[in-house]
Formats: structure tokens, sequence, C-alpha cells
């Protein structure tokens, strides 16, 4: 290896995933080269989660497997959300980790690398690397002013603050221009965006949808109570905008949701979801649910299965309460046992499991459009509208007789028929 060379190893959400983009473009700057395995690099960067406790653990895990490779002179380092929440106790109990920095502490880690590698070493500016999948995220705001009482995100990262439009369009552009075709904007709270700066989400994605090229824009993480009729209506005008709404209700119990620091309840829920709808009639849905909330109750953990069932969405996550301390929820008393709220992710996914089968049985025969993520051995996989990369079903493309992959198939758009589905996953071919 001609030159130190470092790996970034991101955990966590998409935002993180944009926090490591961002700091890899710095370090090529800095003439600091960037490569995919952990054998090949002098540093290894880990982006941390800190956000429930199974991510915790994760991030540990992962910063306890990576010094367990350390050699020579291999540093480890780490940043993020887990790093800003324990930056001594890991310091303490991992004594391999050669430094650690919070959150948005990208020049105090490119400060590092300054003061440790020699001018020589700092060659010239490396190319920026841009992942060869067909999608990018971009962030649109940090932070959140929201008093969730089970979240820890506002002391990790701070209060609401928006990115200005231009910055984020010249993103986008960038984006576009290296291929990408569906961009997916990001935040905390991505409904808020522009209220600390007089604009809108509306503003910015009218901005992006104007660019010119052939891409899609998808918006996740959509707080229910900021859903307003101008988003509505600006997601069902913009061609270059998916129908599709990831709103995380988290519960659907005015008593739970009080509790939770959120507000509405599942006639409040069910009105928005039919307010789009009547609007939008093929608009796709996706939500997330926290189980075992202090507090929770059978009859509350029923009301909300009843409300699964009425809403109808077609794709569902589910995680179970994690005690944080510094969190109001955390002294709440009334904790639902580990036990209990497995059963309940358990039952709400076998319910939606059968919701999402239903749906999915209802597309065969269709032709759609479908973005291929990648190919294998006589198949695509790629994702209609509806999927979400990394969280949703995927469409697998039988490859038969002389079709074949070329460079204008891979990250590109084909039409797709639906031939088979299951619970999450569809199987088609490529219409002729």
């Amino acid at each position: 290896m001609s030159a130190p060379a470092a790996l970034i190893v991101t955990l966590g959400c998409p935002k993180n995933k944009v926090d490591s983009e961002n700091l890899e473009n710095l370090l090529h700057k800095q003439g600091i080269q960037t490569v995919s395995s952990v054998k090949d690099a002098s540093f290894v960067i880990i982006n941390t989660c800190g956000f429930i406790e199974s991510a915790k653990q994760e991030s540990i895990n992962e910063i306890l497997s990576l010094t367990a490779e350390k050699a020579g002179n291999k540093k480890i380092l780490v940043f993020g959300c887990l790093a800003e929440r324990y930056k001594d106790e890991l310091m303490a109990e991992i004594p391999e980790i050669d430094a650690i920095w919070g959150v948005g502490k990208d020049e105090e880690i490119v400060r590092y690398f300054k003061e440790t590698l020699t001018k020589e070493q700092l060659t010239a500016e490396k190319p920026r690397n841009i992942s060869r999948l067909p999608y990018a995220y971009l962030k649109a705001a940090e932070g959140c002013n929201r008093k969730c009482s089970f979240c820890v995100i506002p002391s990790i990262r701070g209060g609401f603050r928006s990115f200005p439009i231009e910055e984020i369009v010249q993103k986008a552009k960038v984006q576009i221009e290296a291929g990408k075709r569906e961009l997916i904007f990001v935040a905390q709270d991505l409904t808020s965006y522009g209220a600390d700066t007089g604009s809108s989400l509306s503003d910015l994605i009218r901005k992006v949808a104007a660019l010119s090229g052939d891409f899609w824009i998808r918006l996740l993480y959509l707080y229910p109570a900021s859903i307003n009729d101008e988003l509505i209506a600006c997601v069902r005008d913009e061609e270059k905008v998916l129908k599709y709404f990831d709103i995380p209700f988290q519960h659907s119990e005015g008593r739970i949701l009080k509790a939770m620091g959120r507000s509405g309840d599942s006639g409040q829920h069910l009105k928005l979801i039919g307010k789009i709808r009547s609007e939008i009639p093929d608009a796709v849905f996706r939500t997330t649910f926290i189980v075992g909330h202090p507090g929770e109750t059978h009859r509350d953990f029923s009301a909300l299965m009843s409300f699964v069932n009425e809403a109808q969405f077609c794709h569902v996550g589910v995680f179970s309460y994690s005690d944080e301390e510094g969190t109001r929820s955390f002294n709440m008393a009334k904790k639902v046992s580990e036990k209990t709220m497995k059963k309940r992710i358990d039952d709400i996914m076998m319910l939606q499991a059968k919701i999402s089968y239903e749906k999915n049985l209802k597309l065969i025969g269709g032709t759609y459009p479908a973005l291929i993520d990648e190919a294998g051995e006589g198949i695509l996989i790629g994702r209609l509208q509806r999927h979400a990369p990394e969280i949703d079903g995927n469409v697998i493309i039988e490859l038969h007789g002389d079709e074949k992959v070329d460079t204008d198939t891979l990250s590109n758009f084909i039409n797709v028929t639906i031939i088979d589905a299951s619970e999450y996953d569809l199987t088609g071919k490529i219409h002729d």
C-alpha cells in the first residue's frame, strides 16, 4: 500500500450514512484515501449509533470485533452518537481505541489526520468516492426539537436546524450527475424542514424536482402532526416525488402517545391516512411502532393491533421499548417485561405479514417501473416505487433465455411485470 488509507464503518440509520459520506469527502480533500476492507486500512473509523439498546450493543460489538483485528500501526477511531453519550466509558473499557469524538466533529477528525500524517503522506486530493448503488440519501436537517419522552436524539444532536435549500439542491445535482436514480430526503424530523428559516419541505421538494434528469424523490420520517395540506398536494402533484408516506406513528392510543410526549390517537391517525388516500389513491404507507412503553397494558396493545388491521399499512416496523438513561420514560413506572414485548412484536408482525401478503397478491399481473440495485446469477434485484431501500422488500427479476444484464440495466429503471408474491418480496420478469 503506497499511502495510509482509511476505512469508514457506518452503523445505524441512513442519517449516519450521510455523516460518513461527508467525512469521507473531507478526508479525500486532504489527500487521504479510503478503502473498503480492514486489511487495506491504516485507520479504521467507526461511526456509531446510540439510539436504543440494540443499536448500542451492535456498535460496541463492532468496535470490539475491529479492535481484535488491530495489528501493527493500525489505528481505531470512533465517532458518532454512541461516542457522544459514552465517550469516557468507551475509552476506559476499550483502551485499544486510539481517538474518539462525538457528533458533528468532522473538522476535529480531519485535524487528527493532518497532525498524525506527514505532508508527504497527505498528497494530492483524492477523487470523490460515489457509491455504486443507484440511490443516495440527502440529509435536509440536523437535530430535533420534539420532546418525545423515550428519545435521546435531542440530547445527542441538539436542536432542530434546517440546512440551506441551495446547499441541498447542489448536493442533489452532484448525485444526479453521478448517475443516482433515487434521492432520499432524511432528517430526524423531516416535516419541520424550513420552520426555522421561513421555508418549507414543499419548497425544498419543488426545487430538487425541478432539476433535470430521470430520478425519483423519496421522503423518510414524516412526523404525523406536521403533515399539512401543502405537503400532501406537493407529493400528489410532483411527478418525481414517490407517493410513499413514511409516518412513524409509534402507537395508536392517546394515553400511551401522551406518555411518549407525542400527540394524536388512532382516530386522528386514521383521519390523516384517509385524507392522504382521498388525495392520492395509490399512496403507499410505512410506519413504525414502539411496543412496551412504560404503562402499556394488554388493552392498549389490543387496540394497537386493531388499528394496524384497520389502517392496512403496506410496511410496518416494530421496536421494543428501550429504557434509555437521561430520558423521561426511564423514570416511569409500570415497565413491561422483555418477554411480553417480544410476544407483542411477534403478534404485530404476524398480522402485518398477512396484510402485506394480501396487498402484494394484488400486484400480480401488473407492470411497474423498477429501479435495479444489483445483479445475481440469473436474476436482477430491484425495487418498485413502494419499496424503500434496506427497510422494505424487493422485486426479484428472473432472467430467461437471451436476456442479458448490461450497464444500461444496472442502476437504472426497467419495466417489470409481477408474476408472484410473498409476504414482503415480489417476483417479476422484464416486460417485453
